[in-house]
Parts: C-alpha cells; structure tokens; sequence
C-alpha cells in the first residue's frame, strides 16, 4: 500500500509541474489558426516525404506512433482525474471516440494478418482523416486552460492526420470499393459499441462529482442532445433518430471521398495499390 501511495504521489507531483495555466484559448482565435497550419502543415509534409515508405515500415512506424498514443492518452487520463477534476473520473472523456481508434489499431496491426491489416489501414485512412482534420477544423474539445492539454489536443489529432495521410499517399490502404466497404462495416461496428457505451455507462455519470459529465462516444448518445454543429439543428427539427442516422452517414460518406481521393492520388503516383 505504500508503494502504490507513493507512486501515486509521485504522479500527481509530475502532473502539477505540468500543469500550466492559461486563458482559454478561442476558437478560431490566434491559438486554433496557428495551431491549425503547424500541425497540418508538418503531418503533410511528413507524409509526403515519407510516401515511398514500404509496408513493413510503415506498420513498424505507426506501431511505434501507437504505442506513443497510448502514453500520451495514460498522460491525458491522470491529468484530468488528479489535477482538472480533483479526483474524480469525467466520463466524457472515456477512450473510446473516433479520433480514439488509431491508438488501439496501431498497436494491434503487428499481431493480425495481411486481410485484417488492411480493413484497419483502410479505415485509418478514411474514417481517422475525417475525425482528424474536423477535430482541428472545429477544436472545441481541444481548447483547454491549461498548455499541455492544448498542445495534447493538436499533437494528438496531427499524429493521426499523419497516420492517415501516410497510408493514404503511400498506397498501402485497400482503397477499392469492397475495402471501403469493409471499413465502413467496421465503423458501424464500433459505432455501434460506442452507443452500447454511453447508455450504459450513463447511470454511473449521473452520480458523477463533475457537472454534466456524461459518456458520449463518438458524439452519438442517444440520451443527450447534440452539440455538434449542423446536426444540433437536424436534431431539433427532425428528432434524435434521424440525426444520428444523418451524422453516422456523414461520416461515411466523407471517408468514401478521402478514399477516393487517395486513390486517385495513389494511381498518379504509381503506388502499390
């Protein structure tokens, strides 16, 4: 009992010489612009650099950027119960929203074979492109009072852009019709998880400490109106139902153009696939 203590003290030490307090920033302000041109200027940049990187390093590389998510969501996690929230857990930021699915999908590639690699590099590079660049289009989430969590916020949502960017241009993605289906069907899968998630964690945030902190799972809870922008509307106009149906099919839909576009690049290129 006193090791753990002791190693507990010793994390909220660290995360207090973290801690470093500043105005909210603004959205579409000075911090989201600036932040916004660095992070994607650097994630496509890289990607292009690196376009001819072969298959197996490209698994060996986003293994390892996996695994550098993994820490930095550990980092996220005790930030937020020890120093944001004095202890207590904010179900709104549970590990498991779209932008969340490269960190475990990276870390799994090295175990599946060649099929099942494929269903998740083609999502990366559809589905995690879409949450990526609409994450630092419209950072709400992101913009915090506190630098490392801003910068986490960026750093995180580049990482993935990248990943997504990287197996896109490279070709390494089944950018055809059928693999685009099988990542969509992997996406409703997960979507679907995401839903069973936030119903049944609901009742345990209720009894939350934090103020409106609630589970909602790639922002589809069906007990909870949305807050994102232009489906708070259809929500209001058309009912709950209808609105999740319009945002899940966005998503969709937007993955199939960065795919397509991807595709397109890749045979200009003159890519594996």
């Amino acid at each position: 009992m006193n090791i753990i203590k002791d190693i507990t003290e010793y994390i909220i030490s660290f995360l207090k010489m973290t801690a470093w307090r500043m105005y909210r920033p603004e959205l579409f302000g000075f911090v989201h612009a600036y932040g916004f041109v660095i992070v994607v200027g650097i994630a496509v940049f890289a990607a292009i650099v690196m376009r001819k990187i072969s298959r197996e390093k490209l698994i060996r590389l986003i293994t390892v950027l996996g695994w550098v998510l993994v820490v930095m969501e550990i980092y996220k996690q005790l930030f937020y119960y020890f120093i944001v929230n004095d202890g207590a857990y904010d179900f709104w930021f549970f590990p498991f929203q779209l932008c969340s699915m490269p960190m475990y999908m990276c870390v799994l590639l090295p175990f599946l074979r060649k099929k099942k690699q494929d269903v998740l590099l083609t999502f990366m590079c559809g589905f995690t492109f879409v949450s990526a660049m609409a994450a630092l289009v419209y950072p709400e989430d992101m913009l915090r009072p506190f630098i490392t969590l801003t910068v986490h916020g960026f750093l995180w949502h580049g990482i993935i852009l990248f990943i997504s960017l990287l197996i896109g241009i490279s070709g390494t993605a089944d950018l055809s019709l059928k693999g685009f289906l099988r990542s969509a069907g992997l996406f409703l899968i997960l979507a679907a998880a995401a839903i069973l998630i936030n119903v049944l964690l609901d009742p345990v945030a209720q009894s939350s400490a934090i103020k409106d902190s609630y589970p909602n799972m790639f922002y589809l809870s069906p007990l909870h109106p949305f807050n994102q922008p232009f489906i708070d509307k259809i929500e209001l106009e058309y009912g709950k139902p209808i609105a999740m149906a319009a945002y899940t099919a966005a998503i969709i839909v937007l993955a199939g153009v960065a795919d397509l576009a991807f595709g397109l690049i890749s045979k200009v290129a003159g890519r594996r696939k």
